[in-house]
């Protein structure tokens, strides 16, 4: 049986060398979809430009030409196609993760295809729920092996796009009427917080040990304590800091204006969660200052990361061939960078004896939550996450220690006059 396809995806050729000078050249990110390649020109401190060079990779594959109408405002005349063509073509590029939004995007084109817009209504969106909660979800195993499929709420995710994308259009053509996409109830409190347990269970699981049902743990193999080794960073840099997953996966250990990156420079230690040359989004990625034990475990890495270098630099040199680049990555693979974590992040959940629910993004409120109950000020922890005032008191503020303290007064007794 022939094996399923990976679709297209980013890596990272290194140690190339050139045939008619015999010089080594630099480090490049390609497309690789199947038995083809494309070159994205961007090297390796530029994942977020490879990776929207990707999102218009995967957007010009799939998408249709817009229908041939003058009607743009009917949507009787306006398919489901040409509306996700242009939001994925003009909009999602200038998203925080346009890969994930392409990618969404395309499983909607998928099923719904040249369905005119007057036919998304409530019947045909449960019907699209219905149709994604069979399919298997990409990279997504259980603790037995098997696949896991979409959930309900992944497939909201996917229709919240659609939405999305219809909005985009009408505020360009002034849809007559606009359709509504009907989407099913979001869950409170899908993503929760971590506690002290949980978290220390999962770094150990991502130490390579896995949770018995009598509380007891199991050292896992060699193999599979080697793959795990980049989570610890991952998880440590999530606790300590909330930064988003994307943020963490991007960090450079040297500064750069195209990504993430930390400097540790004493007494000033700081991850940058953007490039200088990055403009900001919605999603803001201000600075964090990293605490004091992560400052620790940062400056062990970076020790170890150059060590590791200057040893595989030695090697090469005694074996006659070209140094391979330092580890530029904070969190990486055998050197190599990270771009995703999920299937290794829900293995160390299940390792941990955590619910399959958690997910990367649980990490930020871990943090969030943990600010609060150790008492920060609403303003500094805003700013500190890069979320507004508003969220953070909306799902944290209960955390604070001092939280309804004036209700609490109330029941004080109070002196007669």
């Amino acid at each position: 049986m022939p094996r399923q396809s990976r679709g297209p995806r980013l890596y990272l050729r290194r140690g190339r060398i050139d045939r008619r000078t015999g010089k080594p050249l630099p480090d490049l990110y390609y497309i690789r979809d199947g038995a083809s390649e494309r070159g994205t020109g961007c090297g390796a401190d530029r994942l977020r430009e490879a990776e929207r060079a990707l999102a218009a990779y995967i957007a010009e594959k799939w998408s249709a030409p817009r229908a041939a109408t003058e009607n743009t405002s009917d949507p009787a005349q306006v398919t489901v196609a040409d509306v996700l063509a242009l939001y994925v073509h003009e909009r999602a590029p200038k998203l925080s993760d346009p890969v994930s939004t392409a990618g969404r995007v395309k499983t909607l084109a998928l099923w719904w295809g040249v369905t005119p817009l007057s036919k998304v209504s409530r019947s045909q969106c449960q019907a699209y729920v219905a149709h994604r909660v069979t399919q298997p979800r990409k990279a997504a195993k259980t603790a037995e092996g098997r696949q896991r499929l979409v959930t309900e709420q992944g497939a909201r995710r996917e229709l919240e796009d659609l939405s999305a994308a219809i909005g985009y259009w009408d505020d360009e053509h002034h849809l007559h009427p606009r359709p509504k996409v009907v989407m099913p109830e979001k869950l409170v409190g899908m993503r929760d917080a971590l506690t002290r347990s949980q978290a220390a269970a999962m770094l150990k699981a991502a130490r390579g040990y896995q949770r018995q049902e009598d509380g007891s743990w199991r050292p896992l193999t060699a193999l599979t304590r080697a793959r795990r080794r980049h989570m610890s960073r991952f998880l440590l840099i999530g606790y300590y800091t909330g930064t988003r997953p994307g943020a963490i996966m991007a960090l450079l250990w040297e500064e750069s204006p195209h990504q993430a990156w930390v400097s540790l420079e004493p007494g000033r230690e700081t991850i940058y969660r953007r490039g200088k040359a990055e403009r900001e989004t919605t999603k803001r990625r201000p600075l964090a200052r990293l605490p004091r034990r992560l400052a620790a475990h940062m400056r062990r890495w970076a020790r170890i990361d150059a060590e590791t270098s200057q040893r595989q630099r030695e090697a090469a040199e005694k074996a006659g061939k070209d140094a391979p680049p330092p580890i530029a990555a904070v969190v990486h693979y055998a050197g190599e960078p990270i771009q995703s974590v999920r299937g290794s992040f829900a293995a160390i959940v299940a390792d941990a004896g955590l619910a399959p629910g958690v997910t990367p993004h649980w990490l930020r409120h871990t943090a969030a939550t943990w600010l609060m109950e150790a008492g920060a000020s609403p303003w500094d922890a805003a700013g500190y996450m890069g979320m507004s005032m508003e969220v953070l008191e909306t799902h944290y503020g209960h955390h604070r220690p001092d939280h309804q303290a004036a209700i609490t007064s109330l029941s004080r007794r109070t002196k007669r006059t």
